[in-house]
């Protein structure tokens, strides 16, 4: 990938690190590196509306026909979104409670099953009394007046069931959305949002699932799933946050402010 002369926006492609983060976005125009990426993400790199990337294509891996988790994944945004509905709108607020808490379980499904498809290392946990030398490379849990619990990684075990690669495909469609995502009514594209829409300057912090901007947009929650939400409001002039922890302390003051004024403030 290189970054093309005259840009002037967030990085677009992830590209390995060392560290305490295992990657990093460049934008810095002229720059080029070597990455893994899905074909969401290439997409975007040479056809978003700014200007194209070069992308050189040096291996990959090509799927087969079809479409393995459109019908799992159809069926359970389906049931999240008719469950939510009715815990919103269900005139007897015990029912509301009852449909909101299965649609939060459909959502945990969605999320954390596709997760479940990537090949993880395996964590066998134990304890020790209290005052012994521990196993090497463990993770302390807890502890009380008798014994110390702790985890550790122990390696891969083969899973029949690991799919990284639908889990890379899926989260590489995740992360080109963050950038470009298209508002549609049936097959026409009615609207676009996402960072490349958002002002040059105006990016703060990329999660797995939202953006946080220094300016408002006019993008639309029509509550289907991918829409953005505005969660949170911070009245400024704030100080740029320089590490993860001071990011999340700002979010829940902005959360706060906007529950305290309302969206329209």
């Amino acid at each position: 990938m290189t970054v093309p002369a005259g840009w002037n926006h967030v990085g677009l492609l992830p590209a390995p690190v060392t560290g305490d983060r295992a990657w990093v976005y460049p934008s810095e125009p002229g720059t080029t590196f070597t990455t893994w990426a899905g074909g969401a993400e290439v997409h975007l790199a040479l056809s978003n509306h700014l200007m194209p990337w070069k992308v050189e294509v040096l291996g990959g891996l090509l799927f087969d026909n079809g479409k393995p988790l459109d019908e799992w994944g159809k069926r359970l945004k389906a049931a999240w979104a008719d469950l939510t509905n009715l815990s919103k709108l269900h005139g007897d607020e015990r029912q509301r409670t009852a449909a909101y808490l299965p649609s939060r379980a459909v959502r945990s499904v969605l999320l954390f099953g596709l997760g479940g498809f990537a090949q993880r290392p395996r964590l066998v946990s134990g304890t020790t009394p209290l005052g012994e030398a521990l196993p090497a490379g463990v993770e302390i849990l807890g502890q009380d007046d008798q014994v110390v619990t702790w985890q550790r990684q122990a390696g891969f075990s083969r899973d029949p069931y690991a799919h990284p690669e639908w889990a890379a495909y899926v989260w590489s469609g995740a992360r080109a959305a963050l950038l470009d995502m298209k508002y549609r009514q049936g097959k026409e594209v009615i609207g676009h949002a996402g960072a490349l829409h958002a002002k040059p300057g105006t990016v703060v912090y990329f999660g797995t699932d939202g953006i946080a901007l220094t300016e408002r947009q006019p993008w639309p929650y029509r509550g289907e799933v991918g829409d953005y939400l505005l969660k949170g409001h911070l009245t400024g002039p704030v100080e740029h946050p320089t590490s993860q922890e001071q990011y999340l302390k700002l979010r829940g003051l902005g959360r706060a402010e906007l529950a305290e004024k309302g969206a329209d403030q």
